[in-house]
């Protein structure tokens, strides 16, 4: 497996080893998106494209907007909870985390046309505008792996890496920092080769990760109802991005270290990523029949013209001869541009008179046709390994919601297949989730639970070194949605 790899294992992070660069793994993270909205929205998996009716089609397919029949306020607080199993070299490490953020927020407002009007006799009969603020992606996560190793260790990787360099040409931000905290030594003679001070009788090694952040959407839309048949929409969205991660990566000697060697040593990364992204969609729902209905959705990429990342690392040695030392790099700073996917998306649904109705989506994007740029970087290699490395993904949903005067239950189901190239990992996603409404005069109630379970491979560093841990993420959402029809 080649080395730049290990960005793509969980499609997570940052090569530990080298200090923070732009990558594959960056486009995919801020790409990628979660099913996220109001309750009903989540409720059916969010096979919602030829539904309708629900302030989370602005997101989806700004058509749906067309399907209000009056004015509407809808607001969706969200509980999420994020929990991921790790198995590495036999041992288990178990971590969770948990976040209440403020899912959906929007309204709309509907214009019919009346009768004998210019617009309504060319055979327009109204014109909805909607405005929502939505979370489409939610970084928040943690993860714990722990395990003995008796062939390698990190302080190896930073040796390899400094060999050839001297030491005020080390790397700042890894192989640097164990120059300045004796985990590396120059060989006697030789001012550019080096040894470590990785224990011989091995080390046990432990890898803690915390991320926090967000992507919001804000969306300004607009629908028309054509003859009560075809029903069009476009919307406006601008994405802010919020990113912040903390890499807390230790070894321990496993025996009683000679004086060079370590007895722990704990190096930290930090990383910040904040910008604002624009896109555009547009959508259409063909209703076919009282029964049937078509629906079809385009999104164009989203552009962040001016991401900004500040990052650095630190690393604290203790050593076999009860000496210890700490270091810190310089603040790194980088401000680059993405360019995401376009999705396209086809649905269909059935309905059974008032009582209910199923609803499948399919959804195809390719992630290779992401693209890092900058003006003061090519991002030549970094955009070779997005085509080589992620591959086109063929997502489905199904929903369904059956309605019982004032109540009404709902289910769904979604597949996501990998995202990367066989070669690279393969990693498995698959959902469900149920909820329940209550409607009241003018007012509505709505709960939702999802849980999402991802299983992936990642390694902690270079995988030339260190073998795989296996991971289980699961991550699970409890929204509410309060909403109001003037």
């Amino acid at each position: 497996m080649k080395t730049r790899h290990i960005l793509l294992i969980l499609l997570v992070g940052i090569i530990i080893q080298t200090g923070h660069s732009q990558n594959s793994s960056d486009a995919f993270r801020f790409s990628s998106y979660d099913i996220l909205g109001s309750a009903r929205f989540v409720a059916l998996g969010g096979a919602y494209g030829a539904i309708g009716g629900d302030l989370s089609t602005l997101n989806y397919n700004p058509a749906g907007l067309g399907i209000f029949q009056s004015t509407e306020f809808t607001f969706s607080p969200t509980l999420n909870y994020s929990a991921t199993d790790a198995i590495y070299n036999g041992s288990m490490g178990v971590d969770s985390k948990a976040n209440f953020n403020i899912g959906m927020i929007g309204i709309v407002n509907t214009r019919n046309f009346h009768e004998g009007s210019k617009a309504y006799n060319s055979g327009w009969k109204a014109l909805n505008y909607g405005f929502s603020i939505n979370r489409t992606k939610n970084f928040n996560n943690t993860m714990f792996i722990s395990g003995e190793s008796r062939s390698s260790s990190m302080a190896n990787v930073w040796r390899d890496d400094a060999n050839g360099n001297y030491p005020e040409d080390l790397h700042p931000f890894s192989s640097g920092l164990a120059w300045d905290t004796y985990i590396l030594d120059t060989v006697p003679g030789n001012p550019s080769q080096y040894y470590s001070g990785a224990p011989i009788d091995g080390v046990l090694q432990t890898y803690w990760e915390e991320s926090k952040g967000y992507i919001n959407e804000m969306s300004f839309a607009m629908s028309a109802n054509y003859n009560d048949k075809l029903i069009i929409g476009v919307s406006i969205g601008v994405t802010t991005l919020y990113y912040k991660r903390k890499i807390e990566y230790n070894e321990y000697s496993l025996g009683n270290p000679a004086d060079y060697e370590f007895e722990e040593f704990i190096y930290t990364e930090n990383l910040l990523t904040e910008g604002t992204g624009i896109n555009a969609k547009v959508g259409f729902i063909f209703i076919a029949s009282p029964s049937f209905r078509f629906s079809g959705a385009f999104h164009t990429p989203t552009y962040y013209g001016e991401l900004t990342d500040e990052y650095y690392t630190s690393l604290e040695s203790f050593m076999g001869d009860d000496n210890s030392y700490y270091s810190e790099s310089p603040i790194g700073n980088m401000v680059y541009n993405l360019s995401t996917p376009s999705r396209l998306m086809l649905g269909i649904s059935s309905f059974f008179y008032k009582n209910g109705f199923i609803s499948l989506d399919y959804e195809y994007l390719d992630y290779g046709t992401s693209k890092l740029s900058s003006s003061s970087y090519s991002f030549v290699d970094e955009n070779h390994d997005i085509r080589a490395d992620f591959q086109s993904t063929h997502n489905l949903r199904i929903g369904a919601e059956w309605r019982m005067d004032y109540f009404t239950l709902r289910g769904g189901y979604n597949l996501v297949s990998s995202p990367t190239n066989p070669h690279v990992n393969d990693i498995i996603s698959s959902a469900y989730s149920w909820g329940a409404g209550y409607r009241i005069g003018s007012a509505y109630f709505d709960f939702a639970y999802s849980k999402r379970t991802t299983d992936s491979l990642f390694y902690i560093y270079n995988p030339d070194y260190v073998n795989p841990a296996s991971l289980s993420n699961t991550t699970s959402n409890y929204v509410f949605t309060m909403g109001y029809k003037f």
